[in-house]
């Protein structure tokens, strides 16, 4: 089985019976790792709910970068 890079998130069924989807990504202002999880009555569900905060975390991670430069 082939791992996965860092960040993509897992997924993985809980004794209850829910779903929960898990990202770690990264604080642009502290550097520091953040957990995410977000929870699904079906793992369809989770699967949106990681694959949306993977697509905001791209958006911040690209808009972050590009700063005012000073002279």
């Amino acid at each position: 089985m082939e791992q996965r890079k860092y960040g993509n998130g897992s997924i993985y069924r809980r004794q209850d019976g829910r779903w929960v989807a898990a990202v770690c990504s990264r604080d642009p202002v502290t550097g520091r790792t953040i957990r995410t999880y977000f929870y699904g009555k079906t793992k369809q569900e989770a699967l949106q709910k990681k694959m949306e905060l993977l697509a905001k975390n791209k958006e911040l991670s690209a808009t972050f970068g590009l700063t005012a430069s000073h002279s």
